[in-house]
């Protein structure tokens, strides 16, 4: 069983405790949490000595921008360490840094404790996590982030085949695309065997990640 060494940046000791019983709870993978870090300097000590695979921070930590800052200190000096970012709401400035940042994970700070283990799974398989209640303010400037991408293969795709293959680049799953466009999971299915059949591409998981070479998905 490999295991996952976890640093959490979170001034509620109630919810820190709670992540952590979360992460305890996978019976397939093992999470080293390291939660009871008070203060900054030693979060960033901690960062270096042991270069963490994840760190989970309050975007609002210390009711100001310190963890923003922290997030930064982490990809300056822990390159390989995933950021998670934690958040009530994500306003036009705090988006523009966690794009220039490139973090590719977002928990809504009130499911945190829900969704923390989805969202560590995804980030193990490096697919982004982005918690539904913030994905149109994430993608507002994008709505369609495929059609920012000239290419005569989308002329071939029927307007719902475009919709699945940009819920596909926002990296939901076959149930939530079948939830959003009000159809079954077997038609999102074929719908995403069709694609792939009309541009070409083969392979597991072959769709997300032919998204995820386009240009500007994640900016």
């Amino acid at each position: 069983m490999k295991e996952y060494s976890v640093v959490v940046a979170y001034d509620d000791p109630l919810k820190r405790l709670g992540i952590k019983a979360m992460l305890e709870a996978p019976k397939e993978m093992k999470f080293n949490l390291y939660e009871d870090i008070s203060h900054l300097e030693n979060l960033r000590k901690v960062i270096v000595d042991i270069q963490p695979d994840f760190i989970v921070i309050d975007a609002t930590l210390n009711s100001d921008d310190s963890g923003i800052n922290l997030a930064r200190y982490t990809k300056l000096h822990a390159t390989r360490t995933k950021i998670v970012i934690m958040a009530f709401t994500l306003e036009d400035w705090l988006i523009k840094e966690l794009k220039k940042l490139e973090i590719k994970w977002i928990l809504y700070k009130a499911d945190t404790v829900e969704n923390i283990t989805k969202c560590a799974g995804r980030a193990i398989l490096n697919k982004p996590y982005i918690s539904r209640i913030f994905r149109e303010s994430w993608w507002k400037e994008k709505a369609n982030p495929i059609l920012a991408v000239s290419n005569k293969s989308y002329q071939n795709l029927s307007k719902t085949e475009v919709k699945v293959l940009n819920q596909v680049a926002l990296g939901k799953t076959n149930k939530e695309i079948a939830i959003d466009l009000f159809k079954s999971e077997k038609t999102i299915k074929n719908h995403r065997q069709n694609i792939c059949k009309k541009l070409q591409i083969t392979g597991s998981n072959a769709l997300f990640k032919y998204t995820m070479k386009l240009k500007d998905v994640y900016h």
